[in-house]
């Protein structure tokens, strides 16, 4: 069997993890959160995390719309996401390229200057690496992380009763990517989000002891809210009218004759935050001042997953970027 007839790269992920030996005491979380959770040796109140990402020249981004510090920047933001989605700060990184022989030392050096700018901004500091030769340029980014035991969000604590919610407007970032492929005429808001997007870090801190259970928005909402509902066993319903959208995004859905709710649900890369609440807890919520658009609601098991679209239809959530789809 080939891994494009598997079903996906997570059907890929659930079937390698059956042969690794991944069972520990001092590991909490492994495989299958937005990152590894690790007790710390010297601290019992607070735990260590672990999050890796790869890009990749063609698949994750594009040299012929995006400039090596773009490239820089996003690579640390989509790994400062995933520590963002487990409550926690973001501490050190290392960092290895593939790198083609004929690749410009100049386009080497603007790519780091794109890591250093984002690191400065979240105080990070990048203590390594590997660089190697290939045939495409290769991007892997390992971040570490620490979260207090008071602020550890995963994706297995949502409740059946629980609001789901997100931080911001979403499917820019697949809008603005379909603009560029299709060498269409694009708005600054969705170039910036999708060459230089900014993960959410900022309303995690506040988020994180209220809510139930997080994740960042990489793959698509319809893809997250699977992931929160395949990890702590609930069903959920979105209702399509409350999602957030940016008149840019419904104007490139008409421009590109294609559904907004596409760019929403498969498209991936805005990394905000989708979470879960206890209706109890919104009022505390609230009073953090963080912005937040509820969607729908966790329900029992069993119940299924479901959008509500806005003609009041009742389907399946299905979709989500998937590699190797």
């Amino acid at each position: 069997m080939q891994i494009n007839e598997l079903g996906g790269e997570f059907a890929l992920i659930k079937k390698l993890t059956n042969i690794i030996p991944s069972q520990s005491k001092d590991v909490l979380v492994g495989i299958g959160d937005d990152a590894a959770v690790i007790k710390s040796p010297n601290n019992k109140n607070q735990f260590l995390l672990i999050t890796t990402d790869i890009l990749v020249e063609g698949e994750h981004f594009n040299k012929s719309w995006s400039t090596p510090e773009q490239i820089g920047i996003k690579s640390i933001e989509c790994n400062v996401s995933d520590i963002a989605a487990m409550g926690g700060l973001p501490t050190f990184l290392v960092v290895s390229l593939v790198i083609p022989p004929s690749t410009n030392v100049e386009w080497c050096e603007r790519l780091y200057q794109g890591f250093a700018y984002a690191c400065n901004r979240y105080g990070i500091i990048i203590v390594g690496g590997d660089t190697t030769q290939g045939s495409v340029e290769t991007i892997n980014i390992t971040l570490l992380g620490k979260v207090s035991d008071k602020n550890l969000c995963l994706r297995s604590n949502a409740k059946p009763g629980d609001i789901l919610a997100v931080t911001g407007e979403l499917g820019a970032s697949s809008a603005g990517l379909n603009l560029l492929k299709s060498n269409l005429p694009i708005t600054p808001y969705l170039e910036k989000k999708h060459l230089t997007p900014e993960c959410r870090l900022d309303a995690a801190k506040d988020l994180a002891p209220a809510v139930n259970a997080m994740i960042d928005i990489s793959d698509g909402l319809a893809s997250e809210v699977n992931h929160i509902c395949d990890n702590s066993n609930v069903g959920a319903v979105i209702n399509e009218k409350d999602i957030p959208v940016h008149q840019d995004v419904l104007n490139a859905g008409k421009t590109l004759n294609k559904q907004t709710r596409e760019f929403v649900l498969n498209g991936g890369e805005d990394f905000e935050l989708l979470f879960s609440i206890s209706k109890l807890d919104l009022e505390k919520l609230k009073q953090t001042g963080v912005k937040y658009y509820p969607i729908g609601e966790i329900t029992n098991p069993g119940e299924g997953r479901f959008l509500i679209t806005k003609e009041n239809d009742r389907i399946p959530l299905l979709g989500g970027f998937k590699h190797f789809g």
